[in-house]
Order: C-alpha cells, then structure tokens, then sequence
C-alpha cells in the first residue's frame, strides 16, 4: 500500500513524499531507518489525470494551471520509465514488482503519484494498459495501444524496449527543434525590448531639444515623435493591446474554424512550412512503422497517427484513407490523394506492400526523415537569424535616419 507522509530530517528539515509499505507501522519503520521523523502519515489519495470540472475562483484556476504544467512535465518522465520497466522486464522480474521498485527511484511527484496509481490498479486485478488508460495526458493513445498488443501477445518486454526507444528520439527531437528557436526568439525579444526603450527613453529628450529650437521638422521625425510621445505616456495600451489580441487569439484557435485556419497558415508559412512538413512526414511514417510492426491493425494504428499529427489538416486526409482503405483500397493508393505525402515516400511505402514489409519500410522511411530533419533545423536556424538581424537593423536605422533628419537640415543652413 502507498501512503504519503511529512516528516523531518536529521537537520529539522520538513520533506514530504510517497512511500509503499504493507501498514502505517510499517512505512514508519522505514522512514525511521532512513533517519527521519514522522510527523502526519496517510494512504494515499487515488488520482486520475482526466479532465475535471473547472471552479471559478482565482485559486482554483491557479491549482488547474499549476497541475497541468506539472502534468506536462511528467511527460518528460514517461521514456526513462518505459527505459527501467524494459531493463526489469527483460531481467524476468515480474511486472508488479518492477513497477514497486521503479516507483522509488521516481523524483518528480506528480509521476510518482500516477505510477503509484498505476500500481494499485495492477494490485486490483487490471491490465497494465488498462492502469495507464487512466492518466491519457501522460501516456498517449499509441503508447497504451502498443502495451494492450504487447500484453496480448506475451512480448511487453520487448514493446517497453521499443517505446523508450521511442520517447527518448521523441524527447530529442523536440529539444533539437526548441534549441533551433530560442536564439531567433532571443534575438526578437532584444531587438523589441531595445526598439522600446529608445522610444521611451532616448527619443523623448531629443524630441524637448529640437522643441527648443523652435524649428520645423521633416514628417518622418514628426512622425516618430508622435509615437515616441504616445508611447512614453500610454505604454499601457500596447500592453493591453497585445494581451488581450493574445487571449483571443489562442480562443479562436481553440475552435474547430480556428484551428483549422492556424493549421493551413502552418503548411503555407515561408521557410517554417518547409521544416514543418517534414515533421508530419516523420510523425505520420514513424509512428505508423512501429504500430503496423507491434501488429496493431491497419484502421486502427490509422486511427492513433491520426491524433500524432497533431493537424487538423492533414487528420482528415488521412481519414479519407482510412475510409478507402475500409472499402478495400490498399494503403498506397488511399494514401496516393493525400497530398501531404511526397512521391519519394508514397513510392517507397508501394515497394514495401509490394514486398509485404510495409511495416519495415515505413521505419525505414521515417529514420530518413529523422536525419533530413535535423539537417533542415540546422539551415532554417541559419537562415532565419540573418533575415532578424536585417529586419530589426532596419527598423533601427529607420529610427536613427529620422533623429538626424533635423540635425542635417540644421548643419546645412549654417553652411
């Protein structure tokens, strides 16, 4: 049984955490042998990680944010845990066991407390897959897919191994793709900040000394002056401005129209479409491989990749082929209109049914676009940080060029 507990270390500092023992007597004795003293010891709260009710108070959203953010992260756990179940598995340890010992080895909480309730089920009787239906916004609809089949057929070992594999290129891709972004992010947010600043700092005082000359100015300083000015006593505004086109921004996206608009402006965006098609490619084939080679059926893996892609776009494309294939199509030619698919890749999955290793093919297709991919982050990131660069030096000069103006004009009336 797991209980939660609050005790005090040997320098009187407060830590609490979960612990699996038999009793209360017995998770004392334990706590006790590592050197520390008990102060509150409960069992533990089942948990789920479905959706619940929204409250309405200023806490309870706060708590909602602050479970999913945790939620989120535990994401980045599900790899090293698929990692240790394969190793123990593969050991002949038994799965309750191993899942026992994985949970002490587990840092981050809210993971720990979905294992642990992962173990309760497995000790009621429930399938593994069945434990992990539970917490979808950690185990995605492929993973428990893939652990149901590897359960069926007596090999969970094996499809354990196969999903850490799986998540840690998974976890590395997404790390490439962050790292790509944050030097240009961090370039517009200087270039931004510093823009700002002039117009609120720098710009004002020039704007008092060229009102004391009592002289005209050029439209174009006229005009940065005007904005410097509105700026310096309405920063406010913008702020508002940004904030509030943000929130309704990301609420339009949430709607079926809206997210259908964001997902086409994604397949259509200079240079980003690129990288970007290249990612569906790579989800679609890969994770499509690995289903169709752990025997999952056909419709069915269709239907899981389908949710991968994570574009409405591009999903119901692929259910126009999964509807052909169940009136008889085979897979290449339901996926031959899909039109998100290059020729290369529709050619090289007609070679593979041909040769009834569609499954292999598919991985095959999929470690290609891996390497393709990451070649293609690595230029764009090139790419795109001279064209900031550029863009953000122009407004800068722009604003230089209209401070001058005046000074120009000045010096050559004195000549």
């Amino acid at each position: 049984m797991i209980y939660e507990y609050q005790a005090l270390d040997r320098k009187g500092v407060s830590v609490s955490d979960l612990i699996d023992a038999t009793s209360d007597v017995a998770a004392r004795q334990k706590l006790r042998a590592q050197g520390l003293y008990v102060t509150s010891i409960r069992p533990h709260a089942v948990i789920t990680t479905g959706r619940g009710e929204g409250g309405g108070t200023l806490r309870e959203y706060y708590d909602r944010v602050s479970h999913y953010i945790s939620l989120r992260m535990s994401v980045k756990e599900v790899g090293i845990f698929s990692r240790q179940l394969a190793t123990l598995l593969n050991a002949g340890m038994p799965l309750l066991v191993a899942i026992t010992d994985i949970i002490e080895q587990i840092d981050n909480k809210v993971f720990k407390s979905i294992i642990v309730d992962v173990k309760g089920k497995l000790e009621e009787g429930s399938a593994l897959s069945a434990a992990l239906e539970r917490h979808r916004v950690v185990f995605s609809d492929m993973y428990i897919s893939m652990v149901r089949v590897g359960e069926s057929l007596g090999s969970l070992d094996q499809v354990m191994e196969r999903l850490a594999d799986l998540e840690e290129k998974r976890t590395i891709l997404k790390s490439k793709i962050n790292a790509a972004l944050w030097y240009p992010s961090f370039l517009v947010i200087v270039s931004i900040v510093t823009i700002f600043l002039i117009m609120i700092y720098v710009i004002p005082s020039l704007s008092r000394l060229f009102a004391d000359l009592g002289k005209s100015l050029p439209l174009p300083t006229r005009i940065v002056m005007g904005l410097s000015d509105f700026l310096a006593n309405f920063w406010f505004i913008p702020l508002i401005l940004i904030i509030t086109g943000g929130y309704f921004l990301s609420q339009y996206i949430k709607t079926p129209e809206g997210r259908r608009k964001m997902d086409e402006l994604k397949l259509t965006l200079p240079i980003a479409s690129s990288l970007y098609r290249k990612l569906l490619v790579l989800r679609f084939t890969q994770n499509l491989g690995i289903l169709l080679n752990n025997r999952v059926d056909i419709l069915k893996s269709f239907e899981i990749v389908k949710k991968i892609v994570v574009n409405s776009v591009v999903e119901e494309r692929i259910d126009e082929a999964a509807r052909k294939i169940r009136e008889g199509a085979n897979v290449s030619t339901a996926l031959a209109k899909s039109d998100f698919l290059p020729k290369l890749v529709l050619g090289m999955i007609t070679a593979g049914e041909a040769s009834d290793t569609l499954d292999k093919m598919l991985l095959k297709i999929g470690s290609v676009y891996e390497t393709e991919l990451d070649l293609t982050i690595s230029s764009v990131t090139r790419l795109i940080e001279p064209i900031i660069i550029v863009v953000m030096g122009l407004f800068i000069g722009l604003l230089v060029i209209s401070v001058l103006l005046p000074i120009f004009e000045m010096n050559l009336i004195l000549q």
